[in-house]
């Protein structure tokens, strides 16, 4: 019998990631051409889906890296030696550490972000609650970020990059970046080509999201997400969309929010109760609809149900 216990899996993930370590850095990540002159970085990690990945768009003057991420390898060093020599500016989606942590790997450079990211990585700087990489470091960047606002434009040089702005689902910091002359829509988190979790936000929330962007559709034919399998095409909006409405028309999800990939990942350190607990929480449901997954909170259907009490989901047990 194999021990896939977290404790034995954590340990082994460890040792696999120090191994890749010593192993030449263009081993360490693998690089995928999305559009010319827009590449897709996946840093290396067992686990498979836990990482996000990086993206680079290399315009005339310079090239901007969105998501640095928090892979413990030098991402930067890759992308010069192996995408670009022109001068870099980097940007962060948002503040969540599996986004942000790599910063530091860009410290001399511009990097943009929101007004609420920037201060949730104060706020982290100054606690010290930075979590460790997968080899054990805790790296710290100084870099005090470059505030951006929705109708920003980031000018690479012959390639424009708008700053939009939408009601954020999945962190109050987000932004999404929509590269005008690739047409490719760079989402966050905000979009996931795997599940949206909704946790309590409504649904009706995220569908007015996408009818925005989908109203803007004929600017991009791309999307970016950092997880699951992106880049996908433009049109999963339609399915967004569409899945909102049939759970706003009363179709009610599956009670087991949990993904196969959260349920079953051996190198996904979750403790069973956990898991048992995202699988069995009264309050959320998962639907499911042509390759569209959103998990979301049965109290939080329309916009009109934040005005009353309403119970709170949360991904993980409420901590006693």
């Amino acid at each position: 019998m194999i021990d896939t216990s977290p404790e034995f899996m954590t340990a082994l993930k460890k040792e696999i990631m120090r191994k890749v370590s010593t192993y030449p850095n263009n081993k360490q990540f693998d690089l995928r051409l999305a559009k010319p002159d827009t590449w897709v970085i996946l840093p290396y990690n067992p686990s498979g889906n836990e990482t996000p990945r990086v993206y680079v768009c290399v315009g005339e003057k310079y090239a901007l890296v969105i998501d640095p991420t928090d892979t413990p390898f030098d991402v930067r060093r890759f992308i010069e030696e192996n995408v670009t020599d022109k001068p870099l500016l980097a940007a962060n989606t948002h503040s969540h550490n599996d986004h942000t942590y790599a910063n530091y790997l860009f410290d001399d450079c511009t990097i943009y972000m929101s007004e609420q990211c920037q201060k949730d990585l104060q706020e982290m700087r100054a606690s010290g609650r930075i979590k460790p990489d997968l080899l054990g470091n805790c790296h710290i960047s100084e870099n005090p970020g470059t505030v951006i606002h929705p109708g920003d434009v980031i000018d690479l040089g012959n390639r424009e990059i708008e700053v939009i702005g939408i009601t954020p689902c999945h962190a109050p910091s987000s932004l999404l970046f929509l590269d005008r002359t690739a047409g490719i829509l760079f989402t966050g988190d905000e979009i996931d080509p795997g599940q949206i979790n909704m946790w309590n936000i409504p649904v009706e929330t995220f569908r007015d999201n996408m009818v925005y962007l989908y109203s803007r559709r004929d600017e991009f034919d791309m999307i970016c997400a950092p997880h699951n399998g992106g880049p996908v095409h433009a049109d999963i909006l339609k399915y967004f969309i569409e899945n909102c409405d049939r759970v706003m028309a009363g179709i009610e999800g599956d009670l087991d929010v949990g993904s196969t990939s959260y349920l079953l990942n051996p190198f996904e350190n979750r403790p069973a109760e956990a898991i048992a607990y995202r699988r069995n929480d009264p309050v959320t449901r998962r639907s499911y609809w042509k390759g569209t997954a959103i998990n979301y909170n049965v109290d939080l259907i329309f916009n009109r149900d934040l005005e009353k009490p309403y119970r709170r989901a949360y991904p993980n047990p409420p901590k006693k």
